[in-house]
């Protein structure tokens, strides 16, 4: 992958759930994106502002010493979707996409991965303050091989409203999906390696298998853990 996209004939699709600044910071400094040659495509959530408007003002050089490759002069070739609910397709992929509950007045988009009979479910920033709000999580997390959910606090520090869900939210809807496997995520930076191993370590022994999500991790579905 290195040498594909280092040389400038890489490929990619970005999946967005939304654009806080937690979630796009990263972009910026993505080097492949500065290389050109490489196609990238870009999915995400343009209510409100469009999303094209919101990509191009994070490098905008008021805040990014980078040169802004949202304008067609530099670097790769991207191009910009605005995502909606329903399902797309990327190549021999199905995509079906879910607007979950985050924050007052936010689109924060979750998705759902098929290809080759393997399913894969990214379900960022979200809260459940009623029962209603978990529906559209677990019709993209039924019987997933392998989903990612937001864990962002643990039960002694939840604050209803913040939008982020508890690591025992995510594990419960792990179990009442059908999940195989359930990699925690979107912990706060305070929070020590030794804590996500511990709040890992309390749900043990369950019909889901739960992990901490690792940066550089990679995974191969259908295999066990």
């Amino acid at each position: 992958m290195a040498e594909a996209f280092g040389g400038g004939q890489g490929e990619a699709h970005l999946l967005l759930s939304h654009t806080h600044w937690g979630h796009i910071q990263g972009i910026p400094f993505f080097t492949p994106l500065l290389i050109a040659g490489n196609p990238f495509s870009l999915y995400g959530p343009g209510k409100g502002e469009p999303l094209q408007d919101a990509m191009r003002q994070q490098l905008h050089s008021t805040y990014c010493p980078v040169p802004n490759f949202f304008n067609d002069q530099v670097g790769a070739t991207i191009q910009i979707h605005e995502a909606e609910e329903g399902a797309f397709v990327i190549g021999d992929a199905r995509v079906a996409v879910r607007r979950v509950n985050h924050s007052r007045g936010i689109t924060c988009f979750a998705y759902r991965i098929e290809a080759g009979g393997r399913a894969l479910a990214y379900i960022p920033d979200v809260e459940y303050l009623e029962p209603a709000q978990r529906r559209p999580a677990l019709e993209l997390a039924h019987r997933a091989d392998l989903l990612f959910h937001d864990a962002h606090c643990r039960a002694g520090d939840y604050r209803p409203g913040w939008g982020h869900a508890r690591d025992r939210d995510a594990v419960a809807l792990a179990g009442e999906a059908g999940v195989r496997r359930l990699a925690l995520f979107h912990h706060p930076p305070e929070r020590s390696d030794q804590e996500i191993d511990a709040a890992v370590a309390a749900y043990q022994g369950q019909e889901v298998v739960v992990e901490g999500a690792q940066q550089g991790q990679s995974y191969q579905l259908g295999k066990k853990p």
